[in-house]
């Protein structure tokens, strides 16, 4: 996956909230070459200590090849379908489905239509 080219992810000051448009966001990265020629691509949108929220568009097709994490993780669907395999399970997850899984298991993602899909992640 690829970070969008000179975007920094956004971090509140501390005790401070940070609000914004996932859908701007989205709009913003289909103009990309890397989307365009690409079948997937990443941003963050939130990082902050162990929180990570990333942003992924997803052609039909793509694919995040089996890999663990050090943190728990949480896949919401936006948009689209995709195939969320972890451990021996396996479930179809469609918009406003979520998925979430503990630290070092075993997963993987697979895009069974173009999909928008925000992986919030936190490193403990």
């Amino acid at each position: 996956m690829s970070e969008e080219s000179g975007r920094q992810p956004l971090r509140p000051a501390a005790g401070a909230m940070l609000a914004l448009n996932i859908m701007d966001s989205v709009e913003g990265l289909k103009t990309k070459p890397e989307w365009i020629s690409g079948n997937r691509l990443a941003v963050s949108l939130v990082k902050v200590d162990a929180l990570n929220i990333l942003l992924m568009l997803l052609k039909k097709g793509a694919r995040l090849a089996e890999h663990r994490t050090k943190g728990p993780i949480a896949v919401h669907v936006l948009s689209g379908a995709v195939r969320f395999h972890a451990g021996s399970e396996a479930v179809e997850l469609s918009p406003g489905s979520i998925a979430a899984l503990d630290r070092e298991i075993v997963h993987e993602l697979e895009a069974l239509e173009e999909s928008i899909v925000l992986l919030i992640t936190a490193i403990e």
